[in-house]
């Protein structure tokens, strides 16, 4: 009688703990696996790659008083990995855009020069690719302003790179062909983000 009234009383307990065990399994598997909380995944028709990009860019800007008041050339950076079956490749996405008049921009808006970006006090150079990767035509997804005008460039990047820029204390970013001599500053500032992608984002 005692062992059956022990049993009565340790069944409620033993559904418990398989509830409990149960709640918490959803817990287990996202510990077990990639949140991708800080990435965004897109799927290239074009390519049949995915593509894992960055939640946020990190936006530079320059005034351009030279022109008119309140106007400025903008440069977006947009970090994203390229998954072809398992074969992983590592870019920076550029949109080089203004908010000048194009009837007034003038040799600013040329844009097929070699890309500089000082972080703290090392200057890092970028050759755009050529030819540029399929995904770059698809632009839906990849951040592009619409702005009328914007050109967009690839740059093949190794993660060491985007890990020095995004700790960087100071950014500022140049082109070679461009004659004016003001740097673009960070606008918005997009560099956490890109910490949190890179934590995010374990590549082969």
């Amino acid at each position: 009688m005692l062992k059956r009234q022990a049993n009565i009383v340790g069944a409620p307990a033993r559904r418990l703990s398989w509830m409990l065990a149960l709640a918490l399994l959803p817990l287990l598997g996202a510990c077990a696996s990639p949140s991708r909380a800080q990435t965004r995944e897109l799927l290239d028709e074009s390519s049949g790659s995915t593509l894992l990009i960055v939640q946020r860019p990190i936006v530079f800007a320059r005034a351009r008083t030279d022109v008119a008041a309140n106007v400025r050339d903008y440069a977006t950076v947009v970090a994203l990995h390229e998954d072809r079956s398992g074969k992983y490749s590592t870019w920076l996405i550029v949109h080089r855009w203004s908010t000048v008049d194009p009837r007034f921009a003038g040799a600013a808006g040329a844009g097929s020069g070699q890309l500089r970006i000082i972080a703290d006090d090392r200057e890092l150079t970028f050759k755009a690719a050529v030819p540029e990767p399929l995904f770059l035509q698809r632009r839906n997804g990849l951040f592009e302003p619409s702005t009328h005008g914007a050109q967009s460039s690839a740059y093949s990047v190794d993660s060491p790179t985007l890990h020095y820029i995004a700790s960087a204390q100071t950014l500022s970013l140049r082109y070679s062909d461009d004659p004016l001599p003001i740097p673009y500053m960070v606008w918005e500032d997009g560099r956490t983000a890109l910490q949190a992608w890179l934590a995010d984002t374990h590549t082969p």
